[in-house]
């Protein structure tokens, strides 16, 4: 018999707010940062956590893979701790990858960033080692639908690094001290994560052990098997991150010091529109994996993504128009004022381009993947060889490319059969 299951309106009312005050805590971060380090230094700053999210894609595709197959298993009242035992597996490898990619990575990309040296970099490598064991966790709860135990983790993630970047900064680390507090905020949500599920999944061991246990461990996936679906999910992730972060970094790269820094705070307001409906997706996907509608549940999910985006770009028109946009951070942000309206419709797009990945990948299918991909491509093209000249040149090849991203995907999704009518095989 299928587990009962909370209602959508009760997980929201815990999402919600939950997941706003974790993004809350990530933009004052930022904002603090911006002020106390100036705009030459914060624009370093944000190219290097813009390569954080970057690196975080294998830990998304963990944790989409195992929300996934976890709400497989919960629907069927199945033991899970097969599925948790073959993750940690996978994030243990990928982490050390990445740790080990950043650091042979770390002079070459000193130098590109305009950096003064390789510590940032290295500081980057701690960030991003633990990151897959911290999304492999979450992937687990939220297919549970433990949506309270979710946002634990992200919340330890979001106060460790408030706590910790601030007082390394003050200390006189500067960039590399805010990159070391990011890394402390990762291993203490990683660190949470792990024994939050470890908990959970211990209760779905079935009663009775011997052939049951051998019979309901065998339902989740192996290793090799959760890596290769995972792996394809990559594809698509690291397109959207890409589009999502790389401009930043282009942007330090191609901008005087100056306009990068003011490229990188309007790049928050991009990040504020695009994270902060994430709860949208975060509590439908069980439910797009396991059946219900699927298309109206897009079409909720998307309303209340342009809702959101909306009303902050007007909110931030507004308060351009009025001259006090950034009261907080001085004269010399100043010019970033009237661009943020952008900035935030830029991020709104891009979330309903995640929604259509998730709902993609909730559904074994991999074209808008692929699609994005490319997109990453041509926008990094587009970039750098035509469209750098100015925070307005960037900014607009960015929403451009969002814009006809968000189109392709709703054609994928209309075209795509129901449920019922999908069966086990995935869209080629």
């Amino acid at each position: 018999m299928a587990a009962e299951r909370p209602s959508l309106a009760r997980g929201g009312l815990v999402l919600a707010p939950s997941v706003g005050l974790t993004h809350g805590l990530h933009y004052a971060y930022n904002v603090v940062m911006a002020a106390v380090l100036g705009p030459a230094a914060f624009g370093a700053l944000g190219a290097l956590l813009a390569l954080i999210l970057l690196g975080s894609v294998p830990g998304i595709a963990l944790q989409a893979m195992a929300a996934r197959h976890t709400a497989l298993l919960a629907a069927g009242r199945r033991d899970q701790r097969a599925l948790w035992a073959a993750l940690l597996r996978l994030a243990a490898w990928w982490g050390a990858a990445l740790a080990a990619v950043t650091v042979a990575a770390s002079a070459a990309l000193g130098a590109w960033l305009h950096l003064d040296s390789p510590a940032p970099v290295l500081a980057l490598a701690l960030a991003l080692a633990p990151s897959t064991f911290s999304y492999a966790s979450q992937g687990m709860l939220q297919g549970r639908e433990a949506f309270v135990a979710f946002t634990a983790v992200g919340l330890v993630n979001a106060v460790g690094k408030l706590v910790a970047g601030l007082g390394l900064v003050a200390a006189g680390f500067g960039v590399s001290g805010a990159v070391a507090g990011a890394a402390v905020g990762t291993w203490l949500g990683a660190a949470t994560g792990v024994l939050l599920v470890r908990r959970a999944v211990a209760a779905t061991a079935p009663a009775g052990g011997g052939a049951a246990t051998a019979k309901a461990r065998g339902e989740a996936p192996a290793a090799g098997a959760l890596g290769r679906e995972a792996t394809a999910a990559v594809t698509g992730l690291l397109g959207l991150f890409l589009l999502t972060n790389l401009d930043v970094p282009l942007a330090r790269h191609y901008l005087p010091a100056e306009a990068s820094g003011h490229y990188a705070l309007g790049a928050v307001v991009a990040k504020i529109a695009f994270w902060g409906p994430q709860f949208v997706t975060t509590l439908v996907f069980a439910r797009l994996v396991t059946g219900g509608d699927r298309r109206r549940l897009l079409a909720g999910s998307a309303a209340l993504i342009v809702a959101s985006g909306a009303l902050l770009a007007v909110g931030l028109a507004a308060l351009a128009a009025l001259g006090v946009a950034l009261p907080l951070l001085g004269r010399e942000y100043a010019a970033i004022g009237p661009a943020l309206p952008l900035f935030a419709a830029l991020g709104s797009s891009l979330a309903l381009v995640q929604l259509l990945l998730f709902e993609e990948i909730a559904a074994s299918a991999r074209r808008m993947g692929r699609v994005l991909a490319l997109a990453a491509v041509v926008q990094a093209a587009l970039i750098s060889v035509a469209f750098h000249d100015s925070v307005g040149e960037i900014v607009g090849t960015a929403l451009a490319v969002a814009l006809a991203l968000v189109a392709v995907g709703v054609a994928l999704a209309s075209r795509r059969p129901l449920p019922a009518d999908l069966g086990q095989r995935p869209e080629p």
